[in-house]
């Protein structure tokens, strides 16, 4: 008996990736006392509970998160105002120049405050589903089955992200698609959604760059030319434009305004590995765990480099996220929220070249970013 044709196709992935992460979403509202916004996690000096809007909820416990951010940029994407609906933004145009995500929910929500928290999760499950379609879309053009398109949407790391209302699912539902239709050859929708990629979180223009140096290569050494201008160009001027825009408004550039700090290559992170090996209590052996998937993760892509069938750019990409991760500052490495979000980027393009490489390295893939995901999402809803 023949299987349906939608079990090998983009639907396939889609579908599984929804029911994981609705069900996630179930388990994790029902700790949250049917609380949808308790994933905003509003907290913190910068949040007053007596002017928020009634359907956020306050934690006054804790400092807050990211999140908030969104929330607040979601009632109004192009505010000019620090401070409204109870919640003052503390970097305003480090955190407006992640527009992409808010003025989603802002377009979906109809000026309806009260719809946004809900908005901010349903996004994101949409975003993640989106992505593993572009993925499995992205595996059949190398011939493989669409059921691979799941390997990334089940980075461990969008678990925490999800929780918090953050942006990198998104940002990485974008440039997933992006990469999908740059192999695809259809430059205009690479661009357009490389764009949208761009202004969600900024960090994947460095897939534009990529894409712009093997372009000038191409023409340099006159050999096929595979990537169309636009494809970097367009993405690469949205962002100029929007950061000239912010820096005129708030009179800095996000650039000025959210320069990081930086540490020698790998430094901290043998650091993190060391402390981390000790473990010593629960918190201590799934950092051990991040952390080895992590060294896994790069490891794997070393030992298919040769053997991907994937083009020079997302090799190029690739080698700039993890320079990029390897010189995060002590300060990120606090805690696993802050270097599994920036690790996002890397696992991304880490996908794009493990997929059309061998079955070894996909299913070892498969197998311990799922069980990541599942371990840190049932962890989730055990400690909230």
């Amino acid at each position: 008996m023949k299987s349906p044709k939608w079990i090998d196709s983009p639907l396939a992935p889609a579908i599984v990736i929804a029911i994981c992460y609705i069900a996630f979403f179930v388990r994790l509202l029902e700790t949250r006392n049917g609380d949808v916004s308790l994933f905003v996690i509003a907290g913190g000096q910068n949040v007053d509970a007596a002017k928020v809007p009634p359907e956020l909820t306050v934690i006054p416990e804790i400092g807050g998160y990211d999140g908030v951010w969104f929330y607040r940029l979601a009632i109004n994407p192009f505010t000019r105002v620090q401070a409204a609906h109870g919640i003052r933004i503390d970097n305003p145009p480090y955190r407006q120049q992640r527009i992409g995500y808010p003025f989603i929910v802002w377009l979906l929500s109809l000026g309806r405050v009260a719809w946004i928290p809900w908005l901010l999760v349903i996004v994101n499950i949409v975003a993640a589903s989106v992505m593993a379609a572009f993925g499995g879309a992205f595996a059949k053009k190398y011939g493989l089955h669409a059921l691979w398109g799941v390997i990334v949407p089940l980075y461990p790391g969008f678990v925490l992200t999800f929780s918090r209302d953050l942006s990198e699912i998104v940002a990485a539902a974008f440039a997933m698609g992006a990469i999908w239709a740059a192999a695809s050859r259809r430059n205009v929708t690479a661009a357009l959604l490389l764009t949208g990629a761009v202004l969600t979180r900024e960090t994947t223009l460095l897939l534009a760059v990529a894409l712009a140096a093997v372009w000038l290569a191409d023409r340099l050494l006159r050999r096929e030319r595979r990537i169309g201008v636009v494809m970097f160009a367009l993405p690469m001027a949205a962002y100029a434009l929007w950061q000239l825009v912010l820096a005129a408004v708030w009179g800095v550039s996000p650039l000025r305004a959210g320069v990081p700090d930086r540490a020698l290559p790998f430094v901290e992170y043998a650091r993190f590995l060391g402390a981390a090996s000790m473990r010593r209590d629960h918190q201590q052996r799934l950092y051990f765990l991040e952390s080895l998937f992590l060294a896994g993760v790069v490891i794997t892509i070393v030992l298919v480099w040769r053997r991907s069938r994937a083009p020079l750019e997302w090799r190029l990409a690739w080698l700039g996220y993890l320079a990029l991760f390897s010189i995060l500052p002590h300060t990120i490495w606090l805690e696993d929220y802050g270097f599994l979000r920036i690790f996002a980027d890397v696992f991304l393009v880490s996908a794009a070249l493990i997929i059309p490489s061998s079955a070894p390295a996909r299913w070892f893939t498969l197998i311990t970013s799922a069980s990541l995901w599942y371990y840190l999402a049932k962890h989730l809803v055990l400690v909230w």
